[in-house]
């Protein structure tokens, strides 16, 4: 990051701090900041919240590393310890379109952003049913994937199945099955499509990681053919995660829904956890509880405190990690106000113990569902949201430092959860390593030897 690049990011959080203090941050008055308490999240004593947030995220995120350096089995003093992380334990995500990479040119910021600044991706649209099916749109993001992968981001899958009625995403053989009133027909579609999709990626491509149930509080058209069944309680539901455990068994799988971690609707969050609590009663292989996170507007943020409540009662329904698996901010009156959002939002669901992934639902206005996308303006100029990703994600949470061996031939200190790139050199020595720091508990020890 250049010097330039530092001012202008300390700049533009300073106007952050200023955008989030003394506004309304949610429908919970009595645990919204004082504007004396969100003065600043940069410099100086931060709010209340966010130092809450700091120690949690020490805690849960960190860990006491000690880098033992040996020669001819001795302990080497005064060696050179260079640590840089070279990937977040932590899935830092983005949704990424197959159609817009295949119309910008090689190293147009589009293609060379998404693994700057990210190391998932998911596509928006390739993976969807009604496309999945269509002459080469699978081979084009087969392609995509390995682009990806080349650059060190991992792809995730989403979704496998979305019974939206009004979206085009069910391919013609679903609707003419609905229309005949066909239920046979329809089990065996669906249960083809899931053995089909994930065992393509999972086998062949290693895409891992699937929303697999989306949106089925409120888009249920399948369900209501198959079962008279409220949607959250529906046995199709339970059938097409245990045929996906056995398809594709290593694979990880989410349900995804919106409207939880936005707005009030607190009859939507008790069906929500009512769903996730009869799968889990089936033993359904769910790993994975996502939340789109798409806020509207600025009337619809939530307090830290209610996000922290909200994040509490879905970790504590059963052994699953907490996603979020579409955030933006489409709608806000200001990218001040967004980005500050952003800020507040992303350290509070990293701090959680059972998070384990943020995604943004695209990165650029010129390849976004609402043309207002975090991260960039359409002239790839940066908006606040951006310095304040940057500021978390590679500055906060990112572990780069350099230091010496003591007389017991150890550098110790403490550093961020992932994947780092270690270099130690002495003497005219010197020797590279990868490891890997995934314990936040107690003290994690590796030995390089010379």
């Amino acid at each position: 990051m250049t010097d330039r690049t530092r001012a202008a990011r300390r700049s533009v959080l300073a106007a952050l701090a200023g955008a989030l203090a003394g506004c309304s941050t949610g429908d919970d008055s009595t645990s919204t900041p004082t504007a004396a308490e969100n003065r600043s999240f940069t410099d100086g004593e931060r709010p209340a919240w966010e130092r809450a947030a700091d120690r949690r995220i020490d805690a849960h995120r960190r860990s006491d590393l000690s880098v033992s350096v040996r020669h001819a089995g001795a302990p080497v003093e005064g060696a050179t310890v260079d640590l840089t992380l070279r990937r977040h334990a932590f899935d830092f995500s983005t949704a990424y379109n197959v159609r817009r990479h295949f119309e910008v040119s090689e190293g147009h910021p589009y293609r060379t952003y998404v693994s700057d600044l990210f190391n998932e991706a998911v596509f928006e649209n390739a993976h969807k049913w009604r496309r999945w099916v269509q002459p080469g749109v699978h081979e084009r993001a087969d392609e995509i994937v390995e682009f990806l992968r080349d650059r060190d981001v991992t792809v995730a899958g989403a979704p496998v199945i979305w019974q939206h009625p009004e979206v085009d995403v069910l391919p013609d053989e679903v609707w003419a099955a609905l229309e005949a009133d066909d239920d046979e027909r329809l089990r065996e579609l669906v249960r083809e499509h899931v053995r089909t999709i994930l065992g393509h990626y999972v086998d062949d491509h290693d895409v891992t990681q699937w929303v697999f149930l989306n949106e089925p509080l409120e888009q249920h058209v399948i369900t209501d053919a198959l079962s008279d069944a409220d949607p959250w309680r529906s046995p199709p539901l339970r059938e097409w995660f245990a045929l996906a455990g056995d398809v594709a068994p290593s694979a990880t799988l989410a349900i995804n829904e919106y409207d939880i971690l936005a707005l009030d609707r607190a009859r939507h969050r008790d069906r929500y956890a009512t769903l996730i609590r009869y799968l889990l009663a089936d033993d359904a292989p769910l790993d994975e509880i996502a939340f789109q996170g798409h806020t509207m507007a600025e009337s619809e943020r939530l307090t830290p405190a209610e996000q922290w409540r909200r994040l509490e009662r879905f970790a504590a329904l059963g052994d699953v990690d907490l996603v979020v698996s579409e955030f933006d901010t489409p709608g806000f009156d200001s990218e001040a106000t967004a980005g500050a959002y952003l800020y507040q939002f992303l350290k509070i669901l990293y701090s959680h113990p059972a998070a384990a992934g943020f995604r943004l639902w695209g990165f650029w206005d010129g390849q976004h569902w609402e043309d207002d996308a975090p991260l960039f303006r359409r002239d790839w100029t940066p908006k606040p949201g951006y310095y304040a990703y940057i500021d978390l994600v590679f500055d906060q949470w990112h572990t780069d430092e350099t230091g010496t061996t003591d007389d017991d031939g150890a550098y110790r200190t403490r550093a961020d959860l992932g994947t780092y790139d270690v270099t130690v050199e002495v003497d005219g020595l010197r020797q590279q390593a990868t490891r890997s720091l995934r314990d936040p508990s107690g003290e994690t020890e590796w030995t390089i030897r010379l």
